[in-house]
């Protein structure tokens, strides 16, 4: 009778536990609401903003009123998409041309740049990718060290001293670090890029307890993969999510949650990811993700 009523608890509890994190996932992702994004404040920042989910958000945004602050490393670019927001959205833009691996001086620009603005969001976008192979035998070993610190790292640090105090002042604001999918687990040739993503998710989750109580709504994004410029040597980007329908879906659990995937696929990836078995990790790593991505790296590199 022991075992039986030790059974019966158990299975209660697994069922409990999944029906749990079933409605947790339908409420994230398929009962979609939006935020007033205006109630945060006029103006949202945006950091790699010429591309990819970047730009996809930046328009969104401007879409429900926001103006926007476009901050990335290409000047034309930048112009470009100021240019397509401004006419089709109707609001104010600006914009500031750093490369996020230069010297720490260039937060004193970004500081002055953003003096006198009313910043409700940030959204900390800028980020690097690394070579698919051992840490040692990266073409340049240095410069990767640099561009993951300082683009990776450090401009989520720095760009948030420089957003926060005013909206702790404000008593409003919001902040949003895609640190991509973190992987709990080591992966080879991931040695590098693996540490930064959870550095950023477990950042932004611990910036949250620490200022939720000040009406700051902090919340970390773990995207997989979509169909942007770098997930190209990964797969199809006809199969992946587009960056429209990602966004679309992410802002929608905007001060739902601490983190979130931003879509239900990645949600479900990411699931099976932490089901895996240990000693089965490396290879399933190795034969979808590293070797495939390797050598269309080394495709696109010939081709160019």
């Amino acid at each position: 009778m022991v075992f039986q009523w030790i059974g019966i608890a158990t299975t209660t509890y697994l069922v409990i536990k999944l029906v749990y994190y079933l409605a947790q996932g339908a409420y994230l992702y398929f009962f979609r609401t939006y935020q007033d994004f205006n109630k945060y404040g006029k103006w949202s920042v945006i950091t790699g903003a010429t591309d990819g989910i970047g730009k996809e958000t930046a328009f969104q945004l401007a879409s429900r009123g926001q103006n926007i602050a476009l901050i990335s490393r290409n000047t034309e670019r930048l112009k470009n998409v100021a240019k397509e927001i401004e006419s089709k959205h109707n609001v104010q833009t600006k914009c500031l041309t750093i490369d996020f691996s230069d010297d720490e001086e260039i937060y004193d620009k970004i500081a002055d740049f953003l003096q006198g603005l009313d910043i409700g969001t940030l959204v900390n976008n800028v980020g690097t990718d690394q070579e698919l192979v051992r840490f040692l035998e990266q073409s340049n070993l240095s410069l990767t060290i640099r561009n993951l610190v300082r683009v990776d790292a450090l401009s989520i640090l720095k760009m948030t001293q420089i957003v926060l105090p005013g909206m702790v002042k404000r008593k409003r604001g919001l902040i949003l670090n895609l640190s991509g999918m973190p992987i709990p687990f080591p992966i080879r040739k991931l040695a590098s890029t693996t540490p930064i993503k959870s550095f950023v998710d477990l950042f932004s989750r611990a910036l949250s307890y620490e200022y939720e109580s000040e009406g700051i709504t902090i919340q970390s994004c773990r995207p997989g993969a979509v169909a942007t410029k770098t997930a190209q040597p990964y797969g199809d980007l006809e199969k992946m999510i587009s960056t429209k329908d990602y966004c679309t879906s992410w802002l929608a659990t905007v001060d739902k949650a601490r983190w979130t995937h931003g879509h239900w696929q990645h949600a479900v990836e990411a699931w099976v990811w932490h089901k895996i078995p240990t000693a089965l990790i490396q290879k399933l790593a190795d034969y979808f993700y590293i070797e495939p991505g390797a050598k269309a790296m080394q495709d696109l590199e010939k081709n160019k």
